[in-house]
């Protein structure tokens, strides 16, 4: 099969949000992604997150699975 893109973990520091740091990081992943062949891109975010609205912004969608974890 083709090749997948799931990038695990990248952030960006609290003091050094909103600036576009987390679009540009994500934006580069996906490039990278692509220009590789990856069938598709899969990542997992925090539900309202600052990565969850990040990729609602960018137009993905979400398939709906959940994960909770106990504390």
């Amino acid at each position: 099969g083709r090749p997948q893109l799931m990038p695990q973990y990248f952030a960006v520091l609290p003091e050094a949000r909103g600036q576009g740091l987390g679009r540009v990081l994500w934006r580069a992943a996906m490039h990278w992604g692509q220009s590789h062949g990856a069938a598709y891109q899969l990542l997992q975010t925090e539900i309202g997150g600052p990565s969850d609205r990040l990729c609602q912004a960018e137009g993905l969608t979400s398939l709906g699975f959940t994960y909770a974890m106990s504390a």
